[in-house]
Order: C-alpha cells, then structure tokens, then sequence
C-alpha cells in the first residue's frame, strides 16, 4: 500500500497537489446541508484516521437522515487500501440494502 500511495503522490504534480492541500483548506463547512441529502449513504472511515476522526464521521451520520456508519478497524485514513477486505465486505453489505432500482444503476 506504500508503494501505490508514493507512486500516486510523486506523480502528482507540485501545482496539483498545491490546488488540492488550498481547496481543502478553502473549502466551506457544508455540515448545515447534510441533512438535505435524500439518497442512501455510506460513511466509512478508519479508527485510527487523524484527517477525518471517527467523531467527524459520527457527526455526518447523524446529519445525514438514514446515514450507516462503518467503522474499519486497524485503518487510518484510506481504509480502501488499508484493509480491502474489511471496506468491500461494508460497501457490499451497504450496497446490498439499497432497494432494487437503486441496485440497478449500480
């Protein structure tokens, strides 16, 4: 996992990587719209995350109406890479509840 997170940040370019870190840092706080969102979500985050603690992920379930929260264990901040297995298994398992013409534009 390492290796694919340097590969993917040294191909980066300085000015991209520049734009990102001051868009995340510009970025508004969009917590006053989470309960407008009308479609099934997922928030998954890793108990070990520093950038998006699990008190963040906590917070945009509750304001999101119906939210799941998936906590992924012994993962950081990309639970994706981190622990595979465990991230498809709650995705899956996520995807699974949606009613069948969500399913389908799957």
């Amino acid at each position: 996992m390492a290796q694919h997170v340097l590969a993917m940040m040294s191909g980066t370019s300085p000015e991209g990587a520049a734009a990102a870190l001051r868009g995340r840092a510009e970025r508004p706080d969009y917590i006053a719209l989470l309960p407008r969102i009308a479609v099934p979500t997922l928030v998954v985050v890793g108990e070990d995350d520093e950038f998006t603690p699990v008190s963040d992920a906590r917070l945009i379930q509750r304001q999101v109406p119906g939210a799941t929260l998936e906590i992924i264990r012994r993962a950081a901040h990309m639970p994706n890479l981190e622990r595979e297995a465990e991230f498809n298994a709650a995705l899956q398992k996520f995807l699974d509840t949606l009613p069948p013409a969500a399913a389908a534009e799957r």
